[in-house]
């Protein structure tokens, strides 16, 4: 009541609502229901947007469907405790249930990805960053650091078909020294990695850890170096540096995420750019149905006369 009054008598001034509404529909469409704090989401709440369709969302990110957020907000930015669900008709599906921070997923949350993988572990600015597992499509699982979304640190990869690595990752991939166990025959790999490529190894059988009883039919040979230790003290010194890989930045993460989803407009970009009349794009198979490759050739060839 006091609010209509106040509305009545000052018609110009903006009122501030706190409290609870039911449900607000925005005018584009979705809707809010929980609690207010002058004109802004706070505390706990239900956030709906519009229904679209997959023609709507033709070329971007988002998949069709309906998102819900269901958690805490503060000052209308998700922080606290909330999950994000998608709605496809009566289908509902978990996307994300965890902290969030300013609007991201930060602090410790579950993800389930389209493709079947699920994450658990630390985020930070929506991305995976800390101690964290996932569970891949295919059956593997890694267990270890993360950074910026890579695999980055300490970890041990658990393969699908009983084999095991434990060691170091950098940018998603192995990198730097490390130990891959070869459960089915029985030996055990110690070498050093470069981009998930071994460059060089000691391997030793270990008939402890063999999962068949067969013997296996590649046994190791017998060492008749006469200085073993020293020949690979020097080559995994000569790959140490190699493996040494940087972590990537958050605003690395960010561009790279940026061309990637922009490389669909890459058709609308002239292919014969330089005077050397070098193909930019020679497999790109575009789907131009207009003449302006052979333009392109033509004035390429009078600016070089």
């Amino acid at each position: 009541m006091s609010t209509c009054l106040e509305r009545f008598f000052c018609p110009n001034k903006p009122v501030c609502s706190s409290g609870r509404r039911a449900t607000f529909y925005y005018p584009g469409g979705g809707s809010y229901s929980g609690y207010w704090l002058c004109n802004k989401h706070q505390g706990w709440g239900v956030k709906k947007t519009a229904k679209r369709t997959c023609q709507y969302f033709f070329g971007k990110k988002h998949p069709e469907g309906q998102l819900i957020y269901e958690g805490d907000w503060v000052m209308n930015k998700r922080q606290g405790v909330g999950s994000m669900l998608r709605k496809r008709g009566t289908e509902v599906q978990l996307i994300y249930s965890g902290r969030w921070y300013d609007d991201m997923k930060c602090g410790e949350g579950k993800q389930f990805y389209s493709d079947g993988c699920v994450y658990f572990g630390k985020w930070i600015k929506n991305r995976r960053h800390g101690l964290g597992i996932q569970w891949y499509n295919d059956g593997n699982i890694y267990a270890g650091e993360w950074e910026t979304d890579f695999r980055h640190g300490l970890g041990v990869m658990f393969y699908a078909n009983g084999n095991r690595y434990e060691g170091h990752f950098a940018r998603g991939y192995k990198n730097g020294d490390g130990v891959f166990y070869h459960m089915h025959t029985g030996q055990i790999q110690k070498g050093m990695w470069e981009n998930d490529n071994l460059k060089t190894s000691v391997v030793q059988d270990e008939p402890k850890i063999r999962c068949n009883s067969v013997i296996t039919s590649y046994p190791i040979p017998r060492n008749y170096l006469k200085y073993p230790n020293e020949i690979m003290r020097k080559l995994f010194q000569m790959h140490k540096a190699f493996s040494n890989k940087p972590h990537r930045r958050f605003n690395d993460r960010v561009s790279l995420a940026f061309i990637h989803h922009h490389r669909q407009y890459a058709s609308c970009e002239e292919r014969f750019a330089s005077p050397t009349i070098v193909d930019l794009y020679p497999r790109a198979e575009f789907g131009c149905t207009c003449d302006c490759e052979n333009v392109a050739k033509n004035e390429t060839n009078i600016s070089q006369i």
